[in-house]
């Protein structure tokens, strides 16, 4: 009996860790993704980055709204924050919702030309 109750508790424990694993996975994914947006943002505009940075979120999944991003800009320097609520399965059937937010603060090489 002792052996069984283990094995439940190493299974939750291992599904719990997967799920919560694969979730950051994404997230860290995403986060690299926007860095690399910021770096080369170049003469983009702060629609086109959006837009960018949501296309990115769509393809790995995440839920991102288009008004939970913001881009802001001073000559080279852009800064990119967005945030999105995931709801990840700890134990089969329940979920726990987390917050994640994403803040890029990025150097260009090229100013932006308005």
């Amino acid at each position: 009996m002792k052996v069984l109750v283990k094995l439940i508790i190493a299974a939750a424990i291992l599904h719990a860790t997967w799920r919560a694993g694969s979730v950051y996975f994404k997230y860290y994914q995403l986060r690299e993704s926007v860095e690399e947006i910021a770096l080369f943002s170049g003469n983009r505009s702060d629609d086109e980055l959006r837009s960018r940075v949501q296309e990115v979120a769509k393809g790995l999944e995440i839920p991102l709204d288009a008004e939970r991003i913001s881009v802001r800009r001073d000559d080279n320097h852009t800064l990119i924050d967005a945030s999105y609520d995931e709801r990840i399965e700890l134990l089969p059937r329940y979920y726990y919702p987390w917050r994640f937010d994403v803040k890029v603060d990025a150097f260009t090489l090229v100013p932006r030309k308005d």
